[in-house]
């Protein structure tokens, strides 16, 4: 009788390790979720709306210095439409990380050319105020992805650490890239 009880009292403590292991794990996935999507409204609602209040098509600009680079700023934002507005099965997978960092790189180098293109006729490239409530966006997702990057941590460090991570992986949690949004 008292081993039996001994074994059943191990059962019972591996299981609520288990479920605790298990609960941490999903709870840090959900909170870096949620923050992801805070940062995907931003990128969606705060920074991707500001093409159509400033820039209308190439096509229907007189050419100048600035038109290059607005172009190139163009195709970034469209870029970052396509990467960061894409329905995917996994959220935080590695690759779709990878993706967002990189649409964010490129539309990032083609805004410091355009915003640093000499100056025409009639004055800078980029209008101050345009520029002010772009750095204002970008700078709100900046905050968002330092907190997502401080939760990916947590979450990744939750994944592969043993012996949670025998659990992690059974349940098919997976180690999520960092988001490289500077």
């Amino acid at each position: 009788m008292g081993q039996t009880l001994y074994v059943w009292m191990f059962c019972a403590c591996l299981l609520f390790w288990l479920m605790g292991v298990h609960n941490r794990l999903m709870r840090l996935r959900a909170r870096a979720l949620a923050i992801l999507s805070a940062l995907e409204k931003q990128v969606l609602s705060g920074i991707l709306p500001l093409q159509h209040r400033l820039v209308a098509s190439p096509a229907d600009t007189p050419n100048n210095a600035s038109d290059e680079y607005r172009v190139e700023w163009l195709r970034g934002l469209r870029l970052m439409e396509d990467v960061w507005a894409a329905p995917r099965k996994d959220r935080l997978d590695m690759d779709a990380q990878q993706q967002r960092t990189e649409s964010w790189v490129k539309l990032m180098t083609a805004w410091s050319a355009w915003v640093s293109a000499p100056p025409d006729l009639a004055g800078p490239c980029v209008p101050d105020s345009f520029r002010l409530e772009w750095e204002a966006s970008t700078a709100k997702a900046i905050v968002i992805s330092d907190a997502l990057n401080a939760i990916l941590k947590d979450y990744n460090e939750g994944v592969s650490e043993p012996p949670a991570c025998w659990v992690a992986h059974f349940f098919g949690f997976k180690v999520s890239a960092l988001i490289g949004i500077k």
